[in-house]
Formats: structure tokens, C-alpha cells, sequence
């Protein structure tokens, strides 16, 4: 093609991106066009993902109630059968410290009933979990463990030498007392998983408004449901549905026999709304050049230390649940956000090595000789300057999900992607990530991140975890919102950095890499970090049945991870 066409081209494509940035500012729902308006040449096809596996579930001892025994850190001490049947396939079970320990959210709300009982000074305290793998709700009692009937304290198996008396006791209903309301609301009326999940919530209480946002779905959706539900079941009113499934649980019954009397008081639930106004003081340390760095710290203060680096668009606001854990862990969260993200100062030159600096200051402000460093997604590149910079003082990291730096070719296996194809055509039009960013910024709604985080879900196995976890979705408008609460100057920084910048310069890294992969994720495959680390790789873990939502749906795992001696 002759140069003056190729210009002529060129202007005619600008025009177009440009074009469709001006749309999006008028009409926010059509953010896919700009996908579409950045596109580029074509490039061959790669090979596919590997299949997910599902994970087989072992059968829950039949009619017993279970009993987890808890320690003064707040790890299990001792568990009987059922219990144990509970834990792992029901709440998210983590191993740290040779002390297994609920998931953050459900660990924090035990960690308000056990401060509940010690400020009543016994009676019992009634907890709503969420579950790791299942629609319906789950109830337990906490009652401190003297107040244990002998008929439960049978058949107890100690789980760790040395932990301490046990300090309170969770007593479960049996797996099929608690299951049998859901499945036969399922099976005898036909109701759907989301009609069920909607009957869930009306039951314990929530307005049609209050459960539609718990559900991620409009209030139309849920009068819908509710609809179906009446047509199904052969009720008229709300009312009526509420009292016909309190009548149906045998909750209170199964749970009632030889515990103690006392007060009860209101149902602690385990939830992951509210992240950001339950998160730790947001904390401000000025830098040698007169900026602001913005950050959090989670966890025991005395706790080993762990630089937690978060992902691009991203904050210093942990997942609900993480402080208490982490505190139990006796882990030191510490969470900086990167300049111009949060409530961080932009940095003028902004740079790898530049941010590398912040941490380093910040570290040496707080007096942290040695760290842990966890990074996520489009973080990584920052960890390993990070780990570079501090040299052996970065004991060890630990890299999920890893965005490398650098231009990707765009490939067949990204069509039906479109956040996959935002990623790759904003990095080849880098020059665009100042104005897209700010209107971006300027229009963002939960309903506009809502719709990105679910085209995000583009994998089988994402937008199953979605589905089976609506509060996901709430943390992530917060996290998003939280990042753009003053300017986008910090993304748009990073998208032309990474598009600059196809490898890093690491000498001085001592720090062993660990990566963590989730096999379903097609934004990168395993393959794809290991050519652009280049042999650096220590260990490597891919998880099967996992995709983009890897850092979220294995935090658990990541705070065990951090907290191994």
C-alpha cells in the first residue's frame, strides 16, 4: 500500500476510535463498540485451554449434627465427624500454620460471635454462613465450649498439639436437616436456582429491593421470580410465602435439644457487601518528593509482614474478612496503592522502578526489615520491580493470575472475550488511555461495573463462581469505585507503561516466584507467563476449574500462603 494511503488509513482509524469514545460518553452501555473500533489485524489461532475438572465432593455423614471446636486464635482446635463434613465442603476451610481456619468472610463472623459471647458471658449466638459450593443458607449456633452438652462432645478428634483449650463450639444442624428445605422446594414445586435463591432471602427477611440487590439482578427480575414462585407453590402474598417456609424449617428444632439457655440476640451473617466501610483506616505517608502514598494494613501489627500489591484498576481495600483472619494468622497485611490509583498522589515519570521506591519507603517507614510480597493480575509487573529493588529483603512472592507487561497478540481463542480483546486493543492504542479512562471515570456507575464485571465472567467457570457468589460483584463496584475515587490518572498510567515496557529489569531479585494460574483464564495462559519470566518461575500451581476470578475466589489460600513459616 503507498504511503499516502497507509496515512490515509491511518487517520480514517483514529477517527473511528475517537468516534467511539464519544459514544461511550454518551451512551455508556455501548462500551463493546470501542472493543470493536480498536481492532486490529488478525492473528493465527492458538491452541485451546485445558478443560476444567470438577472437584468430587465426599458424602456428609448421614444424621449427625456437627460440632467444630474453635481456639483462643480463632483456628479449629477439635471437630467431630459431620463438623468436618461441614467445613470443607460447606465454609471454606484453610490449612495455616498447622491450624485449619475458616474462609475471611465466614471467619469474621465469628469472630463477632465469639466477641458476642464474652460480652454476654454465655447463652448462644446464632450465625449464617455463606458456603463455599451451595445455593442454600447455612445456620449454626456459637456457644462458648463449656457450655457443650456431653451428648455432642462425643467423638471429637483434636486436630493440633499445643493450640490451647478450645474457647467456643459451632454446632451445626445435620447436612440434610439444614438441605432438606431447598431441595424439596426445588423438587416438589419445580423452582429454579434463582427462584430458590430469592425464597432464601424473602425468608430471612429481606425486601423484594433489599434481595434483588444481594442477587445482582433488577427489581423486575426479582417480581418475576417472585411470581413464578406464588404460580409454582400456590400462594397470593409475600406474607404467606414467609410464613410457609418458616414453617417448613426444622432449623430451630434440630438445633434446640441440651444447648444452654440465654440471650440469643439478632442472626450474625457472613457477608462480602460493605468491604470498603468495614476496611481498616485508609493511612497517608508523605514521600522524599512531597506525594502522598495511600494505604491500609490488615492483620496483627507484631504479625509477619506481607506487601500485598493489587491489580490494575485496583485499591487497597482487601475482600470482608481479611483483617480478622489475618489477625488470627498472625499475618501483617500491608497495602499500598499505586500512585494515582485510590487516594494516592499520581507520580510525574511514572515508572516501575518509581513505584518500586513508594513500597521501599513506605517499608522503611513502618520499619519493616523483611516481607512477604502477593501480587494480582496486572500487579505483577510492580511486585517484581518491588522484589528487585528491596533485594533479600523480599523473602519470598507469590504471583496470581499474572497479566505480563508488554503488547499480546490478539488470537481466535480471544473471540467471545470482549474484556480479553479491551485489554489487548487498549495496549496496541495506549495513546487513547488518557481520555478513555477519564470518561470512563466520569460515568462509572454500579450498573455500567456490574456489566464489565460479568462480561469479564466470559469463562464457563467464572461466570458460574459469579452466579453462586452475587456478593462478588458488590465488592468489586466498591473495589473499582474505590480506585476511581479521585482520578484515573494511575490506570491510564499503567496501561502505557506495560504497552512500553515487554520485559522488566531484574537484577537483584533474590525473592523465589511462586505462580498460582487458574486454567480456564483467557486472558493468559500458564505458557504465556513462563516465556516472559524467562526460567524464574520456582514453583507453579494450576488451578483446574478456575479462571479471571482466581485472586478472589483462592484468597483464602493466598493468606495461608503468606502466613506458612
Amino acid at each position: 500500500m503507498p504511503i499516502q494511503a497507509r496515512q490515509s488509513q491511518a487517520k480514517a482509524n483514529v477517527a473511528l476510535v475517537i468516534e467511539a469514545v464519544y459514544a461511550l460518553a454518551a451512551y455508556p452501555d455501548r462500551w463493546d463498540q470501542l472493543i470493536d473500533a480498536m481492532a486490529g489485524d488478525g492473528a493465527p489461532p492458538a491452541t485451546t485451554l485445558p478443560p476444567a475438572e470438577g472437584a468430587a465432593r465426599a458424602p456428609s455423614p448421614p444424621g449427625q449434627m456437627g460440632v467444630v471446636l474453635i481456639g483462643p486464635r480463632g483456628g479449629v482446635a477439635a471437630w467431630n465427624a459431620a463438623g468436618e463434613a461441614v467445613f470443607h465442603q460447606r465454609l471454606g476451610g484453610i490449612e495455616a500454620g498447622d491450624m485449619t481456619f475458616f474462609n475471611p468472610s465466614n471467619h469474621e463472623a465469628l469472630d463477632q460471635a465469639r466477641a458476642r459471647l464474652r460480652a454476654a458471658s454465655g447463652g448462644q449466638v446464632i450465625v449464617k454462613f455463606t458456603q463455599a459450593a451451595d445455593e442454600a443458607p447455612h445456620f449454626a449456633y456459637v456457644i462458648a465450649a463449656n457450655d457443650l452438652p456431653a451428648s455432642l462432645a462425643t467423638g471429637l478428634a483434636p486436630l493440633i498439639a499445643g493450640g490451647g483449650e478450645a474457647t467456643a463450639a459451632i454446632v451445626f444442624p445435620a447436612v440434610e436437616a439444614t438441605d432438606r428445605l431447598w431441595a424439596n422446594l426445588r423438587e416438589s414445586f419445580g423452582l429454579t436456582p434463582a427462584e430458590t435463591r430469592l425464597a432464601a432471602r424473602l425468608k430471612d427477611g429481606l425486601t423484594l429491593k433489599e434481595a434483588a440487590g444481594e442477587l445482582g439482578v433488577s427489581i423486575n427480575t426479582v417480581r418475576n421470580q417472585l411470581r413464578a414462585i406464588f404460580d409454582k407453590i400456590g400462594l397470593s402474598r409475600q406474607s404467606d410465602l414467609i410464613r410457609a417456609l418458616t414453617q417448613l424449617s426444622s432449623l430451630a428444632g434440630s438445633l434446640g435439644d441440651g444447648l444452654p439457655a440465654g440471650p440469643v440476640g439478632p442472626v450474625i451473617s457472613a457477608t462480602e457487601r460493605g468491604a470498603v466501610q468495614s476496611a481498616p483506616e485508609l493511612r497517608l505517608l508523605r514521600l522524599p518528593d512531597g506525594r502522598r502514598l495511600a494505604w491500609r494494613e490488615y492483620g496483627d501489627p507484631r504479625g509477619v509482614a506481607a506487601l500485598v500489591i493489587h491489580q490494575g484498576l485496583g485499591c487497597s481495600v482487601l475482600p470482608r474478612g481479611s483483617d480478622a483472619l489475618a489477625r488470627d494468622l498472625k499475618l501483617r497485611l500491608v497495602c499500598p496503592e499505586r500512585a494515582g490509583a485510590g487516594r494516592s498522589d499520581p507520580m510525574p515519570g511514572f515508572s516501575y522502578e518509581g513505584v518500586a521506591a513508594d513500597h521501599q519507603a513506605l517499608m522503611d517507614d513502618l520499619g519493616v526489615d523483611r516481607a512477604r510480597i502477593v501480587s494480582f493480575m496486572a500487579g505483577a509487573p510492580f511486585a517484581l520491580a518491588t522484589a528487585a529493588r528491596l533485594g533479600r529483603r523480599a523473602e519470598r512472592m507469590l504471583l496470581a493470575s499474572v497479566r505480563p507487561s508488554g503488547i499480546m497478540v490478539e488470537t481466535d481463542r480471544d473471540v467471545g472475550h470482549k474484556v480479553v480483546q479491551f485489554r489487548r486493543r487498549i495496549l496496541r492504542n495506549a495513546w487513547l488511555a488518557d481520555l478513555l479512562f477519564a470518561m470512563m471515570r466520569r460515568q462509572i456507575n454500579p450498573r455500567q461495573v456490574e456489566r464489565f464485571v460479568r462480561a469479564a465472567a466470559s469463562a464457563p467457570s467464572d461466570a458460574a463462581y459469579l452466579a453462586a457468589h452475587p456478593g462478588v460483584v458488590e465488592f468489586i463496584i466498591d473495589y473499582l469505585s474505590e480506585s476511581l475515587a479521585v482520578t484515573s490518572k494511575g490506570i491510564a498510567d499503567e496501561v502505557k507503561l506495560a504497552a512500553r515496557t515487554p520485559r522488566l529489569e531484574l537484577r537483584g531479585m533474590t525473592a523465589p516466584i511462586t505462580i498460582w494460574h487458574g486454567a480456564d483464564d483467557p486472558m493468559t495462559s500458564l505458557d504465556d507467563v513462563r516465556a516472559w519470566l524467562i526460567g524464574r518461575i520456582s514453583h507453579e500451581r494450576l488451578f483446574n476449574g478456575t479462571g479471571h476470578f482466581l485472586p478472589h475466589k483462592h484468597w483464602p489460600e493466598t493468606l495461608a500462603w503468606l502466613a506458612e513459616p
